[in-house]
């Protein structure tokens, strides 16, 4: 069965990250059986909106996924640390575009940048989480200052992209990746969240909830001394 151009690029990215198919589609927030169905053939013409949520659980975007390497391009266009890992550490995908706690930047096709390493241990038994569940991300501003401080770094476990239960988020907001408090806005009149700085002297905004995009709730940060 003929399969999607992507597939072999797909799997290759898996292997380096240690996932599996239902793994990946869990991170990337689409059906249990639709990465398999990809790698399989049975689905030959996923939606754009779909490869581009893979394409982020990898930490690559749509077009590295459909690069042809049967047709020359480059063995790996991975940065080669992924390749050669220390023993005992994992690879974790890394947001490059610094979430901005006081005004976000726009996502662009260059938002991934090389990937983090993190002791194995840590990742499953204290995040209790793979590789693949995870992102890093620098952030940057005084809106969530006492609690986060400018060049922060946080961990985002994308497993956890909703916001029934309010928390601190990564999220595209519409005009920008950002790091704030999200919660429901209950009894709007359409899917509402609200948008909150943990200091005072900001401003808090609403926005619609499919304008939005959650990356996931933060689960660890790092601070510079």
């Amino acid at each position: 069965m003929e399969r999607h151009p992507t597939a072999d690029e797909i799997e290759r990215r898996m292997a380096l990250l240690s996932t599996n198919p239902k793994k990946l589609a869990r991170s990337a927030g689409v059906g249990e059986t639709y990465v398999r169905d990809l790698l399989t053939g049975r689905s030959r013409n996923p939606t754009i909106d779909k490869l581009q949520k893979i394409a982020g659980a990898l930490g690559c975007t749509v077009d590295d996924l459909e690069r042809s390497f049967a047709e020359g391009a480059p063995e790996s266009d991975l940065p080669s640390v992924v390749q050669s890992a220390p023993e005992g550490y994992a690879a974790v995908a890394f947001l490059s575009s610094r979430a901005g706690m006081g005004g976000g930047q726009m996502v662009d096709s260059s938002i991934y940048g090389e990937p983090k390493y993190f002791e194995e241990s840590f990742i499953k038994h204290d995040l209790r989480a793979s590789p693949a569940d995870l992102i890093v991300v620098q952030v940057e501003g005084q809106s969530m200052e006492p609690m986060l401080q400018n060049g922060d770094t946080v961990i985002v476990d994308r497993r956890k992209n909703s916001v029934i239960e309010p928390g601190i988020f990564v999220l595209f907001d519409g005009d920008g990746v950002v790091c704030k408090w999200v919660e429901r806005v209950h009894g709007a009149e359409e899917p509402t969240i609200r948008i909150k700085s943990e200091n005072p002297r900001f401003s808090d905004y609403e926005v619609l909830a499919e304008s939005c995009q959650i990356v996931g709730r933060v689960v660890w940060f790092a601070r510079r001394l």
